[in-house]
């Protein structure tokens, strides 16, 4: 498929080269993208205060065959921005009221994580947190801006309960690992959308080969109906573009649920990993204890790496 040009980061780009009377077709496209899509030559022009020759000039100085090749890509970019062109920021860039800014924004968050709380099923989560329990090996694969952070996330998470476990967000190394794994390993999933097809594809392939398969997605998507066992969750989407999306941090819960019912699952074993881990950081010199002093705190014996 050949790349869908931004045509509205073309023309801003542009905007200062064209002449006069193309920059009037311009400022006219900007103010109203949705009119400019349907709109006739003569429509537009009456618009901009222009000719009409002068909007067809318009169109080829941005790169276009034709007034009608640029209403296409400019549909292409309404399609999946209308909201960003549509929304008008205030002038200053800064919120009216802080206060009620943190409660918007928190306040999302809540609905989001009370929401998956009512979603979640018990009879699915009980078998998510035995499949990964008792995996021989654990990879993680978290697809889109909010999934990806959540995928490093849980693989913070579990690789400290003594349960050997990767994570991969780049679509092919995803389709490698899916091909290495078999009997007694386990993928886990996480998609907020659910119609990444090459996600899709790589829990098909390791599901081929044996391996247990977890989603954390949207039911009825096409993830959900590959994975052998969804926790599915769908937080509401926030229809304010500024704000972060709430659905991360309800993923992000109920990765931390899943986690905790696996370290207790693991019982010693995750114990022990999560004494050295804490251990370990307890050797880091911090601010208050600076370099060269004496510390209070016990230092590793480099005589006895055994213990």
């Amino acid at each position: 498929m050949a790349y869908v040009v931004d045509i509205v980061s073309r023309l801003r780009r542009m905007e200062a080269s064209l002449r006069p009377s193309e920059q009037r077709v311009a400022e006219a496209v900007l103010a109203d993208p949705g009119f400019a899509t349907h709109a006739s030559i003569a429509e537009l022009a009456r618009r901009a205060r222009v000719s009409e020759p002068s909007v067809t000039r318009f169109c080829r100085a941005l790169g276009c065959d034709s007034v009608r090749d640029f209403k296409v890509r400019l549909a292409q970019d309404l399609a999946v921005a209308s909201p960003y062109l549509e929304r008008r920021p205030q002038a200053d860039g800064a919120p009216d009221d802080v206060a009620q800014l943190a409660d918007r924004v928190l306040d999302s968050v809540i609905e989001a994580v009370t929401t998956v709380r009512n979603q979640l099923d018990p009879q699915p989560l009980r078998q998510a947190i035995e499949a990964i329990a008792r995996a021989r090996r654990l990879d993680i694969y978290g697809v889109g801006g909010g999934s990806h952070a959540v995928g490093h996330d849980a693989y913070l998470r579990f690789f400290r309960l003594d349960l050997p476990a990767d994570f991969h967000a780049d679509a092919q190394l995803q389709r490698m690992s899916a091909a290495t794994l078999g009997p007694g390993d386990c993928v886990l999933a996480i998609c907020n959308s659910g119609r990444f097809r090459d996600l899709v594809e790589s829990v098909e392939i390791a599901r081929q080969y044996g391996a247990t398969t977890v989603a954390l997605t949207r039911p009825g998507t096409p993830l959900a109906r590959t994975a052998e066992i969804l926790l599915a969750a769908a937080p509401p989407e926030d229809t304010d573009i500024f704000k972060p999306t709430a659905s991360r941090l309800a993923h992000m819960a109920v990765i931390d649920v899943v986690a905790t019912g696996v370290a207790m699952r693991r019982g010693p074993a995750a114990l022990e990993s999560l004494r050295r881990v804490k251990f370990a950081l307890s050797q880091i010199p911090t601010l208050d204890e600076p370099a060269g002093t004496a510390s209070p705190r016990p230092r590793l014996d480099r005589r006895n790496t055994h213990a």
